[in-house]
């Protein structure tokens, strides 16, 4: 015998609809209503009065002095020396490693090529930037050096050539500004997001928003699944035989993720009667609510604002932080309102009566 599901599927799609209404707000992409004022105002950073220089809130990683903050790969004492306020790379030194280890963060390197030019190619000035320790910017002498693109200068080595060649002349210093985002992954283990690199090269942008597929190795690159339970990782600076020199190192922690409003937007809702809904609808002073679809709508700034019914008479709003407040009379009927936009303050409007 044929069995009828349609009356138990309304059901079922009327509670998706009211539950999709309350949840609402919690869907808009930034988990926050436009101007909410409760919204954490932004931290004050200080920037440097010198271009390149660290802002208030940066880690000095390296001011050219000493070696403080940084160690061999095996944890001794960092090998590489230091002239005329830089580092530089000594053949067979190692790699030099951060002792702080980082996720998300904004990176700025100044580097140096040899002045007198030897070798070609990859044997031409070669360092390395590696975020986490497993991802490098490629530093070479890439001036008028022909090599392999994804070897280049501001290449993700072996992935990514730098979307240009911005590179300055043998013994001039360049910089790198790095913004870098580590991989995500699931409980599971499964890769959830890609590392992201966006690369400023001598101001020039080489990278944007480029994903790298897997931690850096010659040849072909490592498994990216090999970094599922790690979160946060040292800068490293690659030594490759060639005496590159670097000043000015600092980074800054970015957050990692953004804060939601502590309560859900809109928890009470409730299911507003047309009938009840046209009683409020008119002209309010310079304010006209309107209804259309089975919803009301407030006309603000050339903006036709939905509205959310929390009870007959108060509603929010979908998209913007703030409420409106009717005054009904025994009817039913609005006779004014009063709006809090907390991007344009309070105001009061009192209904026009018709002519």
């Amino acid at each position: 015998m044929q069995r009828s599901f349609k009356t138990p599927f309304c059901l079922i799609l009327l509670s998706i609809c009211l539950v999709s209404l309350k949840s609402i707000s919690a869907q808009l992409p930034t988990g926050w209503k436009a101007h909410d004022l409760n919204r954490p105002a932004p931290v004050v950073v200080t920037p440097a009065m010198k271009a390149g220089g660290p802002p208030s809130d940066a880690i000095i990683l390296f001011d050219g002095k000493d070696l403080s903050h940084w160690q061999n790969r095996n944890g001794q004492q960092a090998r590489w020396k230091i002239k005329d306020g830089a580092m530089e790379s000594v053949p067979n030194s190692g790699f030099l490693v951060s002792k702080e280890s980082f996720g998300d963060c904004q990176l700025h390197v100044e580097f140096a090529s040899p002045k007198t030019v030897k070798g070609s190619g990859q044997g031409r000035g070669n360092s390395g930037v590696f975020l986490m320790g497993a991802f490098e910017i490629q530093v070479l002498d890439s001036y008028q050096n022909a090599t392999y693109p994804d070897g280049s200068a501001g290449s993700i080595y072996g992935q990514h050539p730098p979307l240009v060649n911005a590179s300055g002349k043998p013994g001039e210093w360049q910089t790198f500004d790095i913004i870098f985002r580590r991989p995500r992954f699931s409980p599971d283990g499964q890769c959830q997001s890609l590392p992201r690199f966006t690369v400023f090269h001598n101001g020039v942008l080489v990278q944007e928003s480029s994903e790298a597929v897997g931690p850096t190795r010659w040849i072909q690159h490592g498994e990216l699944r090999s970094l599922k339970k790690t979160t946060k990782g040292p800068v490293q600076l690659q030594d490759h035989g060639n005496p590159v020199r670097y000043r000015n190192i600092w980074i800054r922690p970015l957050v990692e993720t953004p804060q939601q409003p502590k309560n859900p937007y809109d928890p009470v809702t409730i299911e507003l009667l047309e009938m009840d809904a046209r009683k409020l609808v008119g002209q309010y002073g310079g304010t006209p609510i309107t209804y259309r679809n089975g919803k009301l709508f407030l006309g603000f700034a050339g903006s036709q604002l939905e509205l959310v019914p929390h009870s007959k008479t108060q509603f929010g709003f979908t998209k913007s932080a703030g409420s409106v407040q009717f005054t009904t009379n025994e009817q039913g009927v609005g006779k004014s309102l009063e709006i809090k936009l907390d991007a344009a303050g309070t105001r009061e409007e009192n209904r026009k009566q018709p002519k």
